[in-house]
């Protein structure tokens, strides 16, 4: 989609900009941004994706937030607190949007399982970005209580389970030293889609989210005894 010019001198906004903007926007779905906690929060969202954990400062946060730095204080202890809640949040969105099933044929469900996550990325990626720096980066631990930590990491395990169960549903002559291996594949898989997806290109949201069902389908066939 092309943006329309105006009078003005102006460059029109490229596909990423205007993607990053309707995806700030998608923060007011998560975090109520007439709240000035809940703006804390999403400034803190915005803040990692753009810049990562090791930029992260109190003083930015309040300012994108609309709060002089010390007031930040009166709604949370810490800046990890802040960044904990606000993943959490993230994380909480995804698995909220991103996995429900009818639970009446396997392969329908292991196939919407995959459809929502390829989507959920493609739609929310500013937010997405940021579950994936503190789920796949080293870094995090070093901006989180060792509890807070692992209790983000409790709900990547559980959606790990949860991919698990529905691979084995779907496939139950994958041998089980390889399901997890599987499961780990098709969330990486999904996962990377908000880092190279390029809006306006060939293949559209729907279209990607269904090459991506066809190649882990693929993969799993390919994993049964038949094929060993």
């Amino acid at each position: 989609m092309t943006a329309a010019r105006g009078t003005s001198t102006r460059p029109a906004s490229s596909a990423s900009e205007l993607d990053r903007s309707a995806d700030i926007a998608n923060l007011g779905r998560v975090f109520d941004l007439d709240v000035m906690r809940e703006r804390i929060l999403a400034a803190a969202i915005t803040n990692v994706a753009d810049h990562g954990f090791g930029a992260f400062t109190v003083r930015e946060v309040a300012a994108v937030a609309g709060i002089k730095a010390p007031g930040l204080y009166s709604h949370f202890p810490s800046k990890e607190a802040i960044l904990t809640e606000a993943v959490s949040r993230v994380l909480a969105d995804f698995l909220d949007n991103s996995t429900h099933v009818d639970g009446v044929d396997p392969e329908a469900d292991l196939r919407e399982t995959v459809r929502q996550h390829v989507l959920y990325q493609m739609h929310n990626m500013h937010i997405a970005r940021v579950a994936d720096l503190v789920l796949y980066t080293a870094s995090a631990g070093q901006f989180l209580s060792t509890d807070d930590y692992d209790r983000l990491l409790a709900l990547q395990s559980a959606h790990l389970n949860l991919v698990r169960d529905r691979v084995t549903a779907f496939a139950p002559d994958v041998p089980e030293t390889k399901v997890t291996v599987a499961a780990m594949a098709i969330i990486a898989m999904c996962d990377r889609v908000a880092n190279w997806f390029p809006a306006g290109g060939a293949l559209g949201p729907e279209e990607l989210a269904e090459l991506h069902w066809q190649l882990i389908r693929a993969m799993l066939v390919g994993l049964g005894p038949d094929h060993s």
